[in-house]
Formats: structure tokens, sequence, C-alpha cells
């Protein structure tokens, strides 16, 4: 079964191809250059940028392929931007159309969870899953393929966001997560401190504002009393504090929902910091290849084989 995906939910315009679950081409087109004047994506433009670069990638596509042999096409649905996700949809549905293949609508979200399984033979139920972007952070816990729910979540920023924020206070440039990481793999053995964590009601919830209005603060208050923002010092002790923060949460999802394995994906996954952090927990985990972080469609090709195969 050779599967077509399409991802286009935010800036990324990715196309894959999934032959009996092994991955054998993928090509993604960024815009981060284009979005990082501006310090965030812009939706318009991202919108118009997808059209020219889907073009782009569908020419390379048939280059890789007989359109004819493809069995399956399937897009990102949701969440993400509304004009962005139209573009694949439109090419999806015109492909499927054409070919008198079926078509098959996904989740995002579900695509990074299911990417730390791409070449993986199998996956063993139940699994906590925690994903991490900038846009979307939350705790996944899967009982079995089938039965699925977020039992903790963000209450405000999600933790790509705040890096963003946090980084464009220090004068760094955008995006601001690996350019944070960077910094705490040269500083980490010199700045340890760790920030107070944040508290939410449910214990599982997740609360980022806090910490980025504190560290802005204390940026903020270096800057009245004209003193030299020590930008190592800050991003160093806010990276700190993250992943003792996500550590936590994940110490009390294994404790409460016993998992045969923990699952780290979304965008944030790439952070050296955290993936040493999730490696550390004591149990087995699955991280997705550096290449299947981002935004990409292989993880969409995933997804559509496992709900295909657990389908029949």
């Amino acid at each position: 079964m050779v599967i077509l995906a399409i991802e286009s939910s935010h800036d990324d315009t990715s196309l894959a191809l999934m032959k009996d679950g092994k991955p054998i081409w993928m090509e993604t087109i960024t815009q981060i250059e284009v979005h990082k004047k501006y310090g965030g994506t812009v939706p318009e433009i991202a919108s118009r940028l997808h059209v020219k670069n889907i073009g782009i990638l569908i020419e390379k596509l048939k280059r890789q392929i007989d359109l004819k042999q493809i069995d399956q096409v399937a897009y990102t649905k949701e969440p993400g931007l509304i004009g962005s996700l139209h573009v694949g949809y439109v090419v999806a549905n015109t492909i499927s159309r054409m070919l008198n293949k079926p078509i098959l609508p996904l989740n995002h979200l579900e695509g990074h969870f299911f990417s730390a399984f791409i070449n993986e033979e199998e996956i063993k139920f139940p699994i906590v899953g925690l994903i991490v972007s900038g846009g979307h952070s939350q705790l996944i816990y899967y009982k079995n393929f089938y039965n699925s729910k977020v039992v903790g979540e963000t209450l405000d920023d999600a933790v790509g966001e705040v890096y963003d924020k946090i980084a464009r206070k220090l004068s760094l440039d955008f995006p601001g997560g690996p350019i944070i990481d960077k910094i705490w793999q040269e500083n980490k053995s010199i700045y340890k401190t760790i920030y107070t964590l944040p508290k939410t009601k449910n214990f599982l919830d997740l609360s980022f504002s806090g910490l980025k209005t504190h560290v802005i603060n204390l940026i903020n208050n270096d800057m009245n009393r004209k003193i030299q923002i020590n930008v190592n010092k800050y991003a160093t002790e806010f990276q700190n504090t993250v992943i003792e923060y996500l550590r936590q949460h994940m110490d009390l999802a294994i404790k409460n929902f016993h998992p045969k394995c923990v699952v780290l994906a979304g965008g944030v996954s790439a952070n050296s910091g955290i993936r040493q952090m999730f490696e550390s927990l004591n149990i087995k985990t699955y991280i997705p290849k550096l290449e299947y972080t981002t935004d990409n469609a292989m993880m969409i090709a995933e997804l559509a084989y496992e709900k295909i195969r657990n389908r029949n």
C-alpha cells in the first residue's frame, strides 16, 4: 500500500510517500525565513506561499512515482491556520478524485504523536504522550489505538510560544527555541537555577504564562537599573525550569496511568534538554528523529498507515 500524505497546517508545506509502513520519500518547504522579520507567522502570507510551494512539491512528487501507484491519499484536516489547511485539502481532494483513490482527513496533533513510531514495527499500549510545540502543549493518554484522551494541557501559552517570546525579549532571533537550547547546552554547567514552578488546579495541566512573566520581569528590572542583560543566564535558567516542570508532569502521569511506554513529540521535541530529560525517565521512551519533530507529511503518512492497519 502506497500512501501520499500532505501537511500544510501552519507554515511548512510537506509531501511524503510511505509504502507498507516504510518511508520512501519526503520533501518539505519551510517559510521560516519569510516570517522571521514579523516575529511570527502571518496567516495570509502563509496561505499564499502554500499555494506556490505545493505546486513545486507536486512536480517533484511526479518525478518520484507514477501517481497511479498511489493507493491512499491523507492530509491534515485540523488544527491549524484555516487558509493553510484549505490549500492541503484542495490538493488532496483533487488528487483523490483524479486517481479515484480514498482520502483520509487526519488530526495534526495525532500525527505528531505517531511520528515517534515511524519505522517501529509494533506499538504497545497503554501510552502517555507529551506533545509540545509552538501552538500546543498536551499530555495525552492512549489506552489503546481507539481510546485516547487529553489528560493535561496548557491553560494559557504553549511552551514553544513562550520560547519565542523570551527569545524576543532577549533580542535573539526567531524561532527562539533552537537558539535558547544552544545557549543552554553551552551554559547548563554554569547556571543551574530553577525558577518557581507553576501550579494548576488539575495537577496534570500546564501553565507557562507565569514563568514567561517572571523571566520578562527579571529582564525588565535589569534594564530599568541599567544592568547589562545576561542573556546566557536568563536563557539557561528559563530552559532549566521548563525541563524540570515537564519532568514533574511526566513523573505524575506515569505514576497515575502506568503506561508501557511514553512518547515525546511536536516541534519542541527537537530540544536537546527536553529529549535528554525524557530519555532519563525510568520507562521505555519513543522520540521522533529530528527530521520528524517539526511539521512534516511523513507523520501524517504514519498516522494514516496505523489507522488503516488497525481498521483492517
